[in-house]
């Protein structure tokens, strides 16, 4: 006798098996979505999500630092020298294709070799936990993932030293099973050199650092370059009317005397120089910036609120909302700010699943992480912030 079709009796059996099955199991996963009230939409947002957690061990002042749930837009809160800046740092070399080049660049940005002459050993201490260089068969500094609470190791960026047959030290950055050893002995410049030798020479990086003060022309015309006729410079210049209304375009022109390019806004058909409009339309500038040449990779921005008034935070952060979700942009910002947190809360209700705050604390010489809900703003905004 023929069965489903035509097919044997033997067949018609193994396929009602496999359908009872594949329904069976079907059944239980819907059931699991639903006790979870995990919905498709958010098993979406976390599919784009690049880095969903993290943890640090013996890195500037964190001796272990760990935050278990990440999300597109996340914001960091604390007081004063508590770590945020140092958080950033730590997920800008976890996240940076060339390790060396980022570190090298993080301790030229905080001035922290004396001379180019200086050995590594010498500067490169101050990335330690301390200041303290890790001796040969110690732990070092640790970036990873976390899972089950505990670092992934298949994750894991480390940084120590160690000693070769000749008995020199080595700076060694180890990911997966690639490593790169530097001399500790040889001189910070040529750390430098060896470093940009790993970098491709036509790569472009998706990962931008947004510092709290200072803004170089030369950075900022080449982001501007970049993005050179695309939409992405409509993106800049709706940014920028949240304080300008009547400005209609940008432009970059040689500047006669010294060398490189100023930024120029058309405002109401006339030509402004942008450093003559205020330190938030320049913040706005170079965060935008920054942001749009970051597609499908990472934006950190410390201090946010810096140069912005009260009044427009709540614009900006609606602008960098929209964008991180267009532009597969992942966001980690820092703030010590209640006008901040209200601004980003603004935003975070219409969508709590892309996004997260926490509040990073130090005690007892411990660091903590403290996350919120949405439903706990107010308790965020009422303990460790600063008010206008």
């Amino acid at each position: 006798m023929k069965l489903f079709f035509g097919l044997n009796h033997c067949t018609s059996w193994g396929l009602c098996v496999f359908l009872f099955l594949f329904l069976d199991w079907g059944l239980i996963f819907l059931k699991f979505l639903i006790f979870k009230r995990v919905s498709f939409k958010i098993l979406l947002i976390y599919r784009n999500i690049m880095c969903n957690s993290f943890i640090a061990q013996n890195f500037r002042t964190f001796k272990k630092i760990k935050i278990e749930k990440l999300a597109k837009v996340n914001l960091f809160l604390g007081k004063n020298s508590v770590g945020k800046t140092a958080l950033l740092e730590a997920f800008y070399v976890y996240l940076h294709e060339n390790k060396a080049e980022a570190i090298h660049k993080l301790l030229l940005k905080k001035e922290e070799h004396l001379s180019s002459k200086e050995d590594l050993a010498s500067v490169i201490r101050h990335l330690f936990h301390g200041h303290k260089l890790s001796s040969p068969g110690e732990s070092g500094i640790l970036f990873s993932l976390v899972e089950r609470e505990k670092a992934v190791n298949s994750k894991a960026v480390t940084i120590a030293t160690g000693i070769k047959d000749d008995s020199n030290e080595f700076l060694i950055i180890g990911k997966d099973a690639e490593k790169q050893e530097y001399p500790l002995t040889r001189d910070f410049r040529s750390f430098g050199h060896r470093a940009r030798i790993f970098e491709e020479s036509n790569h472009k990086s998706n990962l931008k650092f947004v510092y709290s003060t200072g803004i170089g022309n030369a950075d900022i015309a080449e982001l501007w370059d970049n993005i050179a006729f695309e939409s992405k410079q409509d993106s800049v210049i709706k940014a920028l009317k949240i304080i300008e209304k009547e400005l209609s375009d940008v432009a970059f022109i040689d500047a006669k005397y010294r060398r490189g390019r100023v930024a120029i806004a058309k405002v109401s058909g006339e030509k402004v120089p942008f450093k003559s409009m205020g330190d938030g339309i320049n913040r706005i500038l170079y965060i935008i910036l920054n942001m749009v040449n970051a597609q499908d990779g990472y934006l950190l921005i410390d201090e946010f609120e810096n140069g912005l008034h009260y009044s427009v935070q709540k614009q900006v952060w609606e602008v960098i909302f929209t964008l991180a979700e267009s532009l597969n942009v992942q966001v980690f910002a820092t703030t010590h700010s209640s006008d901040c947190i209200q601004a980003f809360g603004s935003q975070w209700k219409d969508d709590e699943e892309k996004a997260t705050l926490h509040r990073i604390d130090y005690k007892d010489k411990q660091h903590s992480v403290m996350p919120y809900d949405f439903f706990d703003l107010d308790d965020a905004l009422s303990t460790n912030t600063e008010v206008r």
